[in-house]
């Protein structure tokens, strides 16, 4: 049996053992269990060990004669040796696979104990759909502590792959490597930019990893950036699940919940408005592993990833927040090797309104600057590009209101290396599953908001 094999034969059984247990209350004992023996294996999770309590080496070190803190399981994380502590609850779960909330009370000797700065994160680990009380939510806005699904951790590690859309994604990787090294040869300074344009599902993130993979040596650092801390999350679950078995790959996340916080969100309506803001459901609990927006931390990474010379670094940053990695390349004259810009048609024809400062929409476009934001290789991701025709370009350039960077100007965003269209997408089966819900609507109020 391969290690992929055991892998998934393991993964299996853990399905297996949550399936059996979370119909009926348990004193969640298997919880802990399976959470350390499996958290090696997701490599969302980017540990590089686990133990139960009882069986921490360092226990007694830390806690002489201490039983119980409220501490399941131990994990130390993989990119910087630092402790993670873990609390687990199980839940009986309902034939849709919801439990009952966490309480605070729950949740309140773990956070007190947990407290202390040798522990870097901490996270809940529950078996199914299980969410926390209000009141659970509002102290953990100062004391953050990650829910974790254990279950959904695991069956997105499962994910199988459309060999067809393999076949094109080798495809397009060689021919995007190919292009970007060939233009880096011809240019004064050694760099290149460009585009890639392929459907929605396609396996966008994957063509990503494999590019960076391809073009980023031990020691160097590469950057991914994305208009949403959803991305973020996505992103790296998806560069650490799938990158190749061979390379070690260490992971930082550079993304705030400064201004999209969900009592943001209610107070301020014109975030909807603004195009330089994250306006979806995430926050960065929801980013597991080492997160910052500190300019020192992130310069002090990168200098020990390429100390290090082990394995590749890869930034996972939102566009609000990448004029911090901007402002850690600035010193010592540090550069990324690839910058991946994603969901790229966010950063061109910027609709300026009243609230938003020209600050903002200059750090949001900072991918684009050489100077503040250094990279041997740009690349832009999307699945819509946006262009002007010149009727619509002279009118916008004109409009006080647009900052215009039209996806056809290979000054900023370089050659086309790649581009599928939809039609092909279909006929060749690249495509992700996916459904389409229609909802009638028949009231006029409505109408009216759609309009609008």
């Amino acid at each position: 049996m391969t290690p992929e094999e055991s892998r998934k034969a393991t993964l299996d059984l853990a399905l297996q053992t949550i399936k059996e247990n979370s119909p009926h209350p348990t004193d969640g004992k298997w919880l802990e269990r399976l959470t350390a023996e499996c958290a090696l294996l997701l490599a969302e999770w980017d540990v590089s060990a686990a133990w139960l309590w009882q069986g921490w080496p360092e226990r007694q070190q830390h806690y002489p004669n201490t039983p119980d803190i409220g501490v399941d399981v131990v994990a130390r994380r993989r990119s910087d040796g630092k402790f993670v502590a873990i609390q687990c609850k199980s839940r009986q779960l309902d034939e849709s696979g919801r439990g009952a909330n966490i309480s605070k009370k729950e949740l309140d000797s773990f956070v007190a104990t947990s407290s202390e700065s040798l522990w870097d994160e901490r996270w809940l680990v529950v078996n199914g759909a299980v969410a926390l009380s209000s009141n659970c939510e509002k102290m953990i806005r100062t004391n953050p502590v990650k829910l974790i699904n254990i279950e959904s951790d695991m069956r997105k590690q499962l994910e199988e792959v459309i060999q067809s859309r393999d076949s094109m994604q080798k495809e397009v990787i060689s021919k995007c490597v190919s292009l970007l090294r060939e233009h880096a040869a011809k240019d004064k300074n050694g760099r290149a930019r460009g585009k890639i344009i392929l459907p929605c599902g396609t396996g966008k993130s994957r063509i990503a990893l494999r590019i960076i993979e391809e073009l980023t040596e031990p020691g160097q650092v590469s950057a991914v950036l994305c208009p949403s801390i959803a991305l973020v999350a996505q992103l790296r679950r998806e560069f650490l699940t799938y990158k190749d078995k061979e390379t070690s790959m260490h992971a930082l996340a550079v993304c705030s919940d400064q201004t999209v916080t969900g009592e943001t969100r209610k107070k301020d309506t014109s975030l909807a408005d603004d195009p330089t803001a994250d306006i979806g459901p995430s926050s960065v609990d929801e980013v597991k592993g080492l997160v910052t927006t500190d300019a020192g931390e992130i310069g002090e990474w990168i200098d020990n990833v390429k100390d290090s010379g082990t394995g590749i670094g890869v930034i996972f940053g939102t566009y609000q927040s990448s004029h911090r990695i901007a402002d850690a390349l600035s010193r010592n004259g540090r550069q990324v090797q690839v910058m991946v810009a994603d969901e790229a048609h966010r950063t061109a024809g910027l609709k300026r309104v009243r609230k938003v400062s020209e600050e903002k929409i200059r750090d949001f476009t900072v991918c684009h600057d050489d100077k503040r934001f250094p990279a041997k290789y740009r690349v832009y991701q999307t699945a819509t590009p946006k262009v002007y025709n010149h009727g619509e370009r002279r009118r916008a350039t004109k409009n006080e209101n647009w900052v215009v960077r039209d996806m056809d100007d290979p000054s900023i965003f370089g050659v086309e290396l790649c581009r599928k269209y939809y039609g092909e997408a279909v006929h060749n089966e690249w495509l992700s599953d996916y459904r389409l819900i229609a909802i009638g609507v028949n009231d006029e109020h409505a109408y009216e908001t759609a309009n609008q």
